[in-house]
């Protein structure tokens, strides 16, 4: 076979072909290259701050947590109670500063009614922010302000 024979029966296969398996796709790959695009730009992921110094009293948790996080912590704000691991969620419901020890004290009010059992290991957290796994990527490069 002579390469001028040959090389027209490859323009008239490519002529017949209508690329309709690889146009499909390519089209698939696209979508799911844009919606993943969109989740690391668009998605939240929640940050939380953690205390280990949590007291228990009747209907409440007092958690002391270090100054820095006086900015993040609104009342309001989600927040989860883990007790020798059940997980009561809660929210804030106020803060106050510790003059003395230069903490942040917040107050936490369960959101179930059932008392909570007596812990030995007491843990809050508190979700202060939600943040794109863009924005993550930026702070960990030192691109970002925090």
């Amino acid at each position: 076979m002579n390469g001028p024979i040959a090389f027209g029966r490859t323009l008239r296969a490519l002529d017949a072909d209508g690329f309709r398996i690889s146009n499909l796709f390519l089209v698939f790959v696209l979508a799911l290259l844009g919606g993943w695009v969109w989740w690391f730009v668009a998605s939240g992921v929640p940050q939380y701050e953690i205390s280990r110094d949590v007291r228990i009293e009747p209907n409440r948790f007092i958690a002391t947590f270090p100054a820095r996080v006086l900015d993040h912590v609104r009342p309001g704000q989600n927040a989860t109670l883990q007790l020798d691991g059940a997980t009561i969620p809660a929210k804030v419901i106020a803060i106050g500063m510790d003059a003395a020890s230069g903490q942040v004290r917040a107050i936490l009010l369960p959101l179930t009614q059932s008392a909570p059992p007596a812990a030995a290991n007491a843990q809050a957290a508190i979700e202060v922010e939600r943040v794109s796994p863009a924005a993550l990527v930026l702070r960990a490069s030192g691109r970002a302000n925090r």
